[in-house]
Parts: C-alpha cells; structure tokens; sequence
C-alpha cells in the first residue's frame, strides 16, 4: 500500500462542503483480461508472463483475473467440479509467479473468489484475506436463451487496512463476437447493467464466494441501486472479451497483405496500428453514449489483441518480434479491455486529492494456448470509502443515473437459464467429449449385460 502525496487546497467559499486535503491511503490493484481460447493454460507459461504488466517487482495488493473461455463448452456451461481443474492451473500460476518475483517460500496470495457465469469467469486474490469483508457475487448470461456462452460474472467486496476502507467492484465480461455484431455487443452490455445483480452479504458469502461453483441465485434483498454494477458507492472495473472491432466488415482477400500491422511499421505509416486504432468501435460507441455508459480507460497505445495465428515465437516481447503472425479472416482489433469509473464529483468535492492512478496499460505477449493476447491495468485506488450522493445531485454520474434499469425479472430468466445451460452441457458432454462417450458406452454395456444375466438367471 502506498500513499497520496498531499494536494494543494483549492477551497470555494460557495462550496457547502469543505475539502479535505489530509494523506489518502492507496490500494495497489492490478487486473488482467485474457481470453483462454477454451482451453486450459499452460502454467508456467502464463506464470511467466502474469506480472510483465507491472512496473515494478512490487506485488499488488489485489489481483484480479477476467477469464473468457475458461474451458470447452461442456465444462463451462455445466460448471461446479467441472471447473475446479482449470481454476487450479490458475491459482498454482498466480502462487508461481508470485513467488518468484517476491521470492517468498510460501503462497503470496489468498482466493478471495473463484466464480464463472458459463464461460466466463472471475477470480481475485489479496495479499491481506483479513482486509477483506462483505463479499458480494452476481452474474448474468447473455447468450443464447440468456445461456452463459457470453455474458458476465462479478465480484464485490470492501477492502479494510488501519482504519481506512473502500468498495471495489470487478465485472468480467465477454459479448458478441464478429465484425458485424456491433449492434449486439451493444445490446448485451445493456442485458448486463439490466441482469447483473449482487446478491445480499450473509455470513456464509466468504465461503460461498471461494468455492468454485457456477453460481447462486439470491434473493435481492438490497436496493436496486445498491445491487446493480453502478452502486454509488463503490469503484467499478470493467475487463473482459468486449469484442468490439475494428471495422463492420470481414477483410478482403488481400488486406492481411496490404493493410495490417505489422512491428517494421512506424507511426508515420498509414498500416501502423495507431491508424487502425482511429476506428475503433468501443471508443465510438463510448463517446455516443451507446455502450459502458460512464467508464475511463487509459490510452491504448500497445498493438492489437485479436486475432493472432498462434505460432512461435510465444512468450515474446513486441520489440523482439519481427512479425505478427494475424489470422487472415478477422481485421486485428482491441477485444479485450479493461475500463473503469472515475472518482465521483462528489467525493473529489469533499477530497480533491483522491484519485485513480493508472500505472501502466498494456498487453502481454501471446501465449501457446490462445488466439488472443492478454491485456493488463496497473492502477492505485484511494483507499477511501465513497460517499452516498447528496440527494438533490443532478450529475450525469451513472452511479446517479444508470443508463438501463434493472430487470425485475432477472431471477427468473437467470433460474431457467440455469436449466438450459445445465441440458446443453450434458448434452454436449455426452456427444462431443471423450469422457462423456465413455459414461454412455460404459452404460450401455451394463444395461446389456444385465439384461442377459437377468434372462439367464430366469431361465435357470
């Protein structure tokens, strides 16, 4: 944990409220997004990169992993046990990584959470498990009839140290896919802010937030504004798959040779990524208020994410490769991101030197298990709790005034989405994987031969 340096007092006699420039505390937090291409990780290469978006050996206080993919689509939609091996490979990656840059003996970081929505999936780790308290889980599918193949999962906590505390909210999120599925990454990110509601703190939520299952499905005992991503009094961070591209349209035959980016060009060259960047289509549907109503993010300013050939060399470096290896069929675009709210006027009102500090924003190399590259924020919070708003505020703060409310039916369509996750996972896992083949045919075989030894003992 750090500290704020002091700022200089700006008071306005108009101001009702005086500021408070007293030394603010701050929570080193570092949050990364990666796409596992529904397959599980290779440790030690994930570990080896894991904490390459820092800016220094300095361990953060939270960690925090935003997984799509998690694992084959079986797994995934069926969720609890299937799980529990590919959130292992990640948590032995975290400790081994973690370890070596600290070079401690023993686990660095507690779980905190482990919890996934269908393919998607979140999990956080804190030096200090005791700083944690009040743990609060949701999630919601936006995939077919409501299915968790897309969608997001969330976790909310307050984190406690000397006295001082302040609320974090993290939301992993994964949205339509291809050029043309503007429209409903736009849509879906609306389901979210309409579906995803955290469930009430009970005594049992630590527990319950750690165990590695699909999902819980409480009732909403909290106020609706309190249980929605956009609580007001909480921070919130945003990172995931959010799949916005960078064009409407597929590639032609011959733009993977004439257009896309390569390391040789430079910024005076119209193929440089920072020109393909200009049609980003997050940052315009942001800036029309069309999609993560309310949300910052750090200047984009490392290559793009998606969507790579996997091919060697992994593990490597933008500044020692001499070429990207792109998939000719989709136009190289930012996918995965990592946004968040600012500090809110209201507490900046009452502390001017409360502020988010974003250290470093980046992407990793490109690891041997996916077609996307992991991206990483470096960020210290103000280790101060965020007031209510005054009540007569009229700011555009989403915290104030979401952009969608929440939907009074989202327990319902999120219980029979359940059901249908649950049909096509077994469903699938019987059809599709080796494992499931093997239970049916095991199965079969037992049925007949109990059948004969049935007919064989009427007989005698």
């Amino acid at each position: 944990m750090t500290f704020l340096v002091q700022a200089t007092r700006t008071d306005n006699k108009h101001d009702p409220i005086m500021a408070d420039n007293s030394t603010i505390p701050e929570l080193d937090v570092y949050i990364l997004t990666y796409n596992c291409g529904l397959k599980a990780i290779d440790i030690d290469a994930f570990a080896s990169q894991l904490f390459s978006g820092l800016t220094s050996s300095k361990l953060p206080d939270i960690l925090v992993l935003s997984l799509q993919e998690i694992a084959p689509i079986p797994y995934a939609l069926i969720g609890g046990s299937f799980l529990v091996p590919y959130f292992s490979r990640f948590y032995h990656a975290v400790q081994k990584a973690a370890k070596k840059l600290s070079a401690a003996s023993g686990p660095v970081y507690s779980p905190i959470a482990a919890r996934n929505l269908g393919m998607t999936a979140v999990m956080v780790f804190a030096k200090d498990s005791t700083a944690i308290q009040g743990i609060e889980t949701g999630g919601v599918g936006v995939g077919l009839a409501d299915m968790g193949n897309k969608g997001a999962v969330g976790v909310r906590f307050t984190y406690h140290e000397n006295g001082a505390s302040t609320e974090l909210t993290f939301v992993a999120a994964h949205l339509a896919p291809m050029e043309d599925g503007l429209k409903r990454r736009n849509e879906d990110w609306k389901s979210i802010v309409r579906g995803l509601v955290f469930s009430s703190t009970t005594s049992d939520s630590k527990k319950a937030a750690t165990s590695q299952s699909a999902e819980s499905r409480p009732l909403l005992s909290i106020s609706p504004r309190d249980a929605s991503i956009y609580k007001p009094t909480s921070h919130l961070f945003v990172a995931g798959d959010l799949n916005y591209r960078t064009s409407s349209l597929s590639p032609a035959p011959n733009d993977h040779i004439d257009s896309f980016p390569q390391p040789h060009h430079d910024r005076s060259s119209p193929n440089h990524y920072s020109a393909l960047f200009e049609s980003d289509q997050l940052n315009q549907e942001r800036r029309a208020g069309r999609t993560l109503q309310g949300l910052t993010e750090v200047a984009v300013t490392f290559p793009p994410t998606y969507k790579y050939d996997p091919k060697e060399p992994f593990l490597t470096p933008d500044e020692d490769l001499t070429r990207w290896h792109w998939a000719k069929h989709r136009w190289p675009s930012w996918c995965d991101r990592i946004l968040y709210l600012d500090i809110p006027s209201w507490l900046s009102a009452r502390k001017p030197q409360a502020k988010i500090t974003s250290h470093k924003y980046s992407a990793l190399p490109l690891l041997p298990t996916s077609d996307h590259r992991p991206v990483a924020l470096e960020v210290s919070v103000p280790l101060v709790q965020i007031p209510n708003p005054p009540e007569n505020d009229e700011g555009n703060d989403p915290r104030i005034h979401p952009p969608f409310e929440l939907d009074i039916n989202w327990k319902a369509r999120r219980e029979r989405a359940r059901t249908m996750e649950l049909i096509a996972g077994f469903t699938m896992y019987f059809t599709t994987t080796l494992e499931g083949a093997g239970i049916v045919v095991a199965m079969v075989v037992g049925t007949v031969g109990a059948y004969f030894a049935l007919k064989s003992m009427l007989e005698f």
